[in-house]
């Protein structure tokens, strides 16, 4: 039997038994935060304070998240420029991912949904697609790491998150190291000569590390998407009386954001969202209903609109056949390998 059918079926089976253990741990994960989080909790005051929330600060906090999400589809429309995609375009693809990862338990199917509906529906060459998807995570990580060192210098209130944003700022300087090699050293790469996607993907992300004023453009991207999130959630801090400077948002924002992007949970990151928020905001002496109300509302805002981009664009691609337009997308692939 051939070695690649053998590998195949292992994973396949690897597979057919993580998906439900992860199923459980994320589900059992949630809940028990959410027993933590509301235990003690005075649902009077809890519903009073939340019917309260001024209506207008929510519509202002979700219009400045939406503009922040436009600046995020711009850093990946900047690294394709010269692609025959629109920018409304890409922006739904991008959101339709990231919605599609919000609904599963599994939350690894943003990238190769947005990479398959790109070089499919937009017409853009897979290499290219592969290389600017790559550079695009790569820039929001350094990006992230960039605000947070410049913040810890700012706000001393941070300085008790030295560990956790020291590690950021690390992986940040490591991410531009990376992409400086990338950009200089492509030829270096053991055996990519001989692989023409590969050769091809290399050659992309070369191509884009050679143009300078798109780099440094989808950066400023990138950094107004993270400052227009924190300032969306300092909108619904302001509205519930809470006072915590826009950087230290960040810390609130992007906690919550990774914190569910690397653990198993419910979909939508229900209790795992909330719970590393909560945390969060204790460790910023803000406790109780106020911690647990200012979550949900940035839960509603951060998740909800992609969520929704994802059940209304994604059956127009033919997502809810993933399965045949998956082996389609390797197909291609596997033409473009031989």
């Amino acid at each position: 039997m051939d070695l690649s059918i053998i590998v195949a079926k292992q994973k396949k089976a690897f597979r057919a038994y993580l998906l439900p253990f992860q199923i459980v741990v994320g589900v059992g994960l949630s809940g028990t935060l959410i027993w933590l989080m509301i235990k003690g909790l005075e649902w009077k005051e809890l519903i009073h304070t939340l019917s309260a929330f001024p209506v207008h600060l929510f519509l202002l906090a979700l219009a400045v998240f939406l503009i922040g999400i436009a600046a995020r589809a711009m850093r990946w429309y900047v690294l394709l420029r010269g692609e025959r995609i629109s920018f409304t375009r890409l922006f739904l693809i991008q959101n339709a991912g990231i919605g599609l990862n919000n609904l599963s338990p599994v939350r690894l199917v943003s990238e190769p949904v947005q990479l398959a509906m790109v070089i499919r529906g937009g017409g853009v060459n897979s290499a290219t697609a592969l290389a600017t998807l790559v550079i695009e995570h790569l820039m929001d990580v350094f990006a992230v790491g960039s605000i947070l060192a410049v913040s810890m210098i700012l706000i001393p209130e941070l300085r008790g998150f030295s560990i956790q944003l020291g590690a950021v700022i690390i992986l940040a300087l490591i991410t531009l190291l990376v992409l400086l090699a990338i950009a200089k050293g492509m030829d270096a790469v053991p055996g990519s000569n001989r692989i023409p996607f590969l050769k091809r993907a290399l050659a992309a992300v070369k191509s884009v590390g050679n143009s300078p004023v798109n780099l440094f453009v989808s950066f400023l991207s990138t950094v107004t998407h993270w400052g227009l999130l924190s300032l969306s959630g300092w909108i619904i801090g302001y509205g519930l009386g809470i006072d915590i400077p826009v950087a230290a948002m960040i810390v609130l924002i992007m906690g919550g954001v990774f914190f569910v992007s690397i653990v198993p949970s419910a979909p939508g990151g229900i209790g795992t969202f909330h719970g590393a928020v909560v945390f969060t905001m204790g460790r910023l002496g803000i406790f109780g209903e106020p911690a647990l109300i200012f979550a949900f509302i940035v839960h509603v805002i951060l998740f909800v609109p992609s969520t929704l981009v994802a059940v209304f664009v994604l059956p127009r691609e033919g997502i809810k056949l993933f399965g045949k337009l998956e082996n389609k997308v390797a197909d291609e692939k596997g033409e473009e390998l031989s």
